[in-house]
């Protein structure tokens, strides 16, 4: 910087000053000024999410990890703090029981967020999620939670309404509902099921759902996400099981 004030005291104190035209002191003080601004030092940007890597693992399912849900695979057992999981919260049933999270340990899970009265995705996620569920084998360690984005309408009853509309006899799906706080911050902040989202705003017209299903092992950590709209991220979503059980997380 104090280089180009001395090229400019320089320039304007030479000899040939007065030859010197006004296209000239403007071409130059155009030219000091890029040099300025381009060599000022830029300010690194820091990303926390980053200061943690892990090497891909063949047969194992990542785990997500931080804001951007990067996918993490786990080494010598350490779990960073900021895996995506299902969070301590107590929701409720459409058999009116509490579901807790220390309840969803042990099982695989399958979960999804609807509304009963969506007209848009809930239909077709339902049907999907109803066609795909016999194509799983084995469900006897298998769980399927499907969680309301708009508690204050969906209580115990409109859930039970909303089975019986679509015919679910399988017992292993448990529709829940529970507090909307809850809800609304396990689904963004966990599962990032919030493909909309307004800071600081809570009600159901903030709240744009996705499609997505979400895989959870034993221990309630995130390790799929697949796309219901179609077939074909479902079929993935067979193979993942698989991995997942052989896995034995």
């Amino acid at each position: 910087m104090k280089l180009i004030v001395i090229l400019l005291k320089e320039f304007l104190s030479s000899n040939i000053k007065k030859t010197r035209t006004v296209f000239d002191v403007c071409r130059l003080s155009i030219f000091l000024v890029v040099i300025v601004f381009g060599c000022e030092e830029k300010k690194s940007v820091f990303y926390p999410e980053l200061t943690e890597s892990s090497i891909p693992q063949e047969g194992i399912l990542p785990y997500f990890k931080g804001e951007v849900m990067d996918p993490y695979w786990v080494e010598n057992q350490k779990y960073p703090i900021d895996l995506r999981r299902f969070p301590n919260i107590t929701l409720e049933s459409h058999l009116k029981e509490e579901v807790k999270e220390g309840k969803l340990l042990g099982k695989y899970k399958l979960i999804t967020f609807f509304y009963a009265k969506c007209n848009g995705i809930c239909p077709m996620i339902t049907r999907n999620m109803i066609n795909f569920l016999p194509r799983i084998e084995n469900q006897s360690d298998l769980e399927i939670y499907s969680i309301t984005i708009n508690p204050e309408v969906d209580s115990v009853e409109v859930l039970q309404n909303f089975r019986e509309q679509y015919k679910i006899k399988q017992t292993n799906w448990t529709f829940l509902t529970g507090s909307k706080k809850d809800i609304y911050e396990m689904a963004r902040k966990q599962f990032s099921a919030d493909v909309k989202v307004i800071k600081g705003a809570d009600n159901l017209n903030d709240f744009v759902h996705t499609e997505n299903i979400y895989l959870l092992d034993k221990q309630n950590y995130l390790r799929g996400i697949y796309r219901a709209k179609g077939t074909g991220d479902l079929e993935r979503l067979l193979v993942e099981l698989k991995t997942l059980r052989e896995e034995g997380k």
